[in-house]
């Protein structure tokens, strides 16, 4: 059974498998957009809308990794009940900080990956536009 642990911990197995799948349908509207872009002529600038979908992938998958749900450390609350359906409201002001400072993390992971990954998608751009 996992506990919750302020800024560690405050999603249970449930949680992390949605994470997860977010995570996973994040990565495959990527993938969509990269294909549409770069098999089907699609413009170049559209690559910069992969960092959304890039975002929302990596976001997923530091959540599921972290066990740790940042939607959650916003409102204040937690869940590490197996079957993900038992809430509980963060009371103590420490924790709800820790949670909080763990969430920005976690965000701005996902927003440096949005971003390296988004970059990456311009130079394949221009390394198969110049051939």
């Amino acid at each position: 059974m996992v506990e919750y642990r302020p800024g560690e911990c405050n999603i249970g197995e449930a949680e992390q498998r949605r994470r997860a799948l977010l995570g996973a349908v994040a990565a495959l509207l990527t993938l969509g957009l990269v294909t549409w872009v770069f098999g089907f002529d699609g413009p170049w600038w559209a690559l910069a809308l992969a960092a959304f979908p890039l975002f929302g992938a990596a976001e997923g998958y530091f959540q599921t990794r972290f066990r740790f749900c940042t939607g959650f450390a916003s409102l204040g609350i937690y869940d590490v009940s197996a079957g993900g359906n038992d809430r509980r409201r963060v009371t103590d002001d420490a924790a709800r900080r820790a949670d909080l400072r763990r969430a920005w993390q976690i965000h701005g992971y996902a927003a440096a990956v949005a971003v390296v990954g988004a970059l990456f998608l311009f130079g394949v751009a221009a390394l198969v536009s110049a051939s």
